[in-house]
């Protein structure tokens, strides 16, 4: 029986992001809603999520460049769906 088990060796490509959101709040609604998906070639990509204060770190590591360019991208498009609907049902009232 084979290991399926995928580490970061693997995945030599590595990219780190620090996105910032108002508050802390914002930024743990924001990981949370974003981890839920699980990778389609989990063999190939590996995203993790973390908060610190205001701010969401994403750290993608892929076994190509190709494959971490076509995460990243999604990434960015599933962020800015998260963060427009955010503004959207913000119940923030100081506007």
């Amino acid at each position: 029986m084979s290991d399926t088990t995928t580490t970061t060796s693997n995945l030599p490509h590595k990219l780190q992001l620090a996105v910032p959101f108002p508050d802390a709040k914002a930024a743990t609604t924001a990981a949370e809603v974003l981890c839920v998906d699980r990778e389609v070639s989990a063999h190939q990509i590996q995203t993790t999520f973390a908060t610190e204060a205001h701010i969401l770190q994403v750290t993608f590591a892929a076994a190509n460049l190709r494959i971490l360019r076509i995460a990243t991208n999604s990434f960015f498009d599933m962020l800015t769906m998260v963060t427009r609907t955010m503004e959207a049902f913000s119940l923030d009232t100081t506007d």
